[in-house]
């Protein structure tokens, strides 16, 4: 039997996604499936904003994004902030969108309450802001968001069902959670803590920092030259991956390393077995997610407050039937980038 190629697959199941519409989801708490609209009823004008473009998570968001509005027939302008301390530049951002007459606003926050005064201003102006991944604190119309408090806990309660049978000795565990003030981050700190309470384990705290290769690296060195060795780590993507890197060379015993959400280099460490494991949120599907959300506020339905793809923890083995469509563009698909239109006259 002749076996397809990852991204053979990948690519059938894109084609797939876009025409079946219809996914298995947490709508308010409730398991439910999730029909997007076929056709918006005009071409709402939609600003998305993104906190940046550095890696293949956020260039599939943004493909995703403009996927779903092609179909929708609706116009978006995806934007990108060039990284989590660019707070000032993702709020001027906003206000070039708010100048244009945007419709409404997705936004992948920088920092959770970053943008308060321009989400608030955007509300009272009854125009809708969807929530996408990242989480901002305060009233927004609807979110796509999935908890990272709940991905970190997946991570760990992977990493201990692996690790830790009756009588061992406690586990040191290196932390690297992600960017300070991120809700995403914070989030994955009370899962991460949550989930080793009362567990025999020795929480080492890594640092945060922003998700560039070069700060993580200088994380992980970091914290290995003044703890010393760990039994395992757990962190954001791009920390883990450098992790990865790390210890390929090393002898000896080496850490069980887990990223605790899934990118396309995390993916190709779980096949090579350098990586345990990781959770996948979904973030395609949020972004597909997210465009029809704001859709439906436009045209007066009334939105669920919470929309989430469900959470599965993927390793080797189960990277052979996930449907990867939801994970990551399609090949050579890099950032999609364009600048809302202005309106008509």
């Amino acid at each position: 039997m002749n076996r397809v190629s990852p991204w053979v697959a990948l690519s059938l199941l894109a084609i797939v996604l876009s025409t079946a519409q219809a996914y298995e989801v947490l709508v308010d708490g409730r398991a439910q499936t999730y029909t997007p609209l076929t056709q918006a009823k005009q071409a709402w004008r939609i600003c998305v904003l993104l906190p940046h473009g550095k890696d293949r998570y956020w260039w599939g968001v943004s493909w995703g994004i403009d996927e779903q509005a092609r179909q929708l027939g609706v116009q978006v302008g995806i934007y990108q902030a060039g990284g989590y301390e660019y707070l000032e530049t993702q709020r001027q951002q906003w206000l070039e969108c708010r100048r244009l007459g945007a419709d409404a606003y997705v936004l992948g926050a920088i920092q959770a309450t970053g943008l308060r005064a321009e989400i608030n201003q955007a509300l009272a102006e009854k125009k809708p802001v969807i929530d996408l991944i990242n989480g901002v604190d305060g009233p927004v119309t609807s979110r796509s968001v999935v908890s990272f408090a709940k991905m970190a806990a997946a991570t760990a309660n992977y990493l201990l069902e692996q690790t830790q049978p009756p009588g061992t000795e406690a586990l040191r565990l290196a932390w690297f959670p992600g960017p300070a003030g991120t809700r995403w981050v914070q989030d994955g700190n009370a899962g991460l803590l949550g989930a080793l309470q009362g567990k025999r384990v020795t929480l080492i705290d890594g640092g945060q920092g922003p998700t560039d290769a070069n700060t993580q690296a200088a994380l992980v060195r970091d914290a290995e030259l003044r703890f010393g060795d760990f039994d395992a780590v757990i962190g954001n993507a791009v920390a883990i991956e450098f992790a990865a890197r790390l210890y390929a060379d090393r002898r000896g015993k080496k850490p069980l390393l887990l990223a605790y959400y899934a990118t396309e280099d995390v993916l190709a460490r779980l096949r090579d077995g350098s990586v345990l494991a990781a959770p996948t949120d979904q973030p395609i599907l949020q972004a597909r997610i997210a465009i029809d959300l704001a859709v439906r506020a436009l045209q007066g339905e009334k939105v669920p407050k919470l929309v989430s793809p469900r959470i599965e923890v993927l390793d080797r083995d189960k990277l052979e039937t996930f449907d990867l469509s939801r994970l990551l563009p399609p090949p050579k698909q890099w950032m999609v980038l364009k600048p809302l239109a202005p309106r008509s006259p």
